[in-house]
């Protein structure tokens, strides 16, 4: 089932920061399996995350194989520590029905 993803990133995550991790995954040429729509914005001093993905498992993998490596190779090369910023807010809703473009 399909699953809307809304993370909000923790006070202090810049939007530059996210920039750079969406281009070091290089997402843009190749879209993870199982993700149907991202998008990523500021809001109340805030980066948010909203996505679309085929299943919440199919986000897992993708977290796992390639988010978190590339948050973690950026954040270190920004002398950012991940674990003092804490994790983001995050809540998974399923999708009663998707229509695409």
């Amino acid at each position: 089932m399909a699953v809307i993803l809304k993370q909000v990133m923790p006070a202090g995550v810049p939007i530059d920061m996210i920039d750079e991790v969406t281009e070091e995954m290089g997402v843009d040429s190749s879209p993870p399996e199982g993700m149907i729509v991202h998008a990523h914005y500021e809001q109340d001093g805030r980066v948010h995350i909203l996505d679309v993905w085929e299943s919440a498992e199919a986000h897992q993998r993708f977290a796992e194989s390639r988010l978190m490596p590339a948050m973690g190779k950026v954040a270190a090369a920004r002398g950012f520590d991940i674990a003092a910023a804490g994790a983001p807010e995050l809540t998974y809703t399923d999708v009663h029905r998707v229509v695409r473009g």
